[in-house]
């Protein structure tokens, strides 16, 4: 059975956007301080339900793990994703955009950043990616050893 390029491309970005929903996840978002835009416990309440319907949109779309095995929001609404082992060096850049771009829909107006790693113990760090919520420019760097 051959598989077109469009359907391993559409299978990758809806794979992509699927990474969350664990209870491990929620446990880690309920012990770590967001990031306020505005004091107060209602717009922290506020961010961290967001971030959670950003990581059960993801995996929503990857209930497989077939491209993302886990993915995780740090105190400076920083996504943290770990990919599969099957996810080629050279498909982490566009998973990235697809990411950032969701991502901006969800948390719209500010600078977003998420850091790739590699399912290795511990995780080894592939890549950033920067969108900036002001212009909407986005930048990918590949770690560098």
């Amino acid at each position: 059975m051959q598989i077109s390029a469009r359907r391993v491309l559409v299978g990758t970005v809806t794979a992509a956007l699927a990474v969350a929903g664990c209870d491990a996840q929620e446990a880690a978002l309920a012990k770590t301080p967001a990031r306020q835009t505005v004091a107060g416990p209602a717009n922290a309440q506020d961010l961290k339900r967001r971030q959670m319907d950003f990581l059960n949109q993801i995996r929503r779309f990857d209930p497989q793990y077939e491209v993302i095995d886990r993915a995780i929001f740090n105190d400076r609404n920083e996504l943290g994703i770990i990919v599969n082992r099957s996810v080629e060096m050279q498909k982490i850049p566009p998973l990235m955009r697809t990411l950032l771009t969701r991502m901006a829909r969800q948390f719209p107006t500010q600078d977003l950043t998420i850091l790739a790693y590699a399912p290795t113990n511990p995780p080894l760090k592939l890549g950033t990616a920067n969108l900036d919520g002001r212009t909407g420019d986005m930048a990918y760097s590949p770690e560098r050893k």
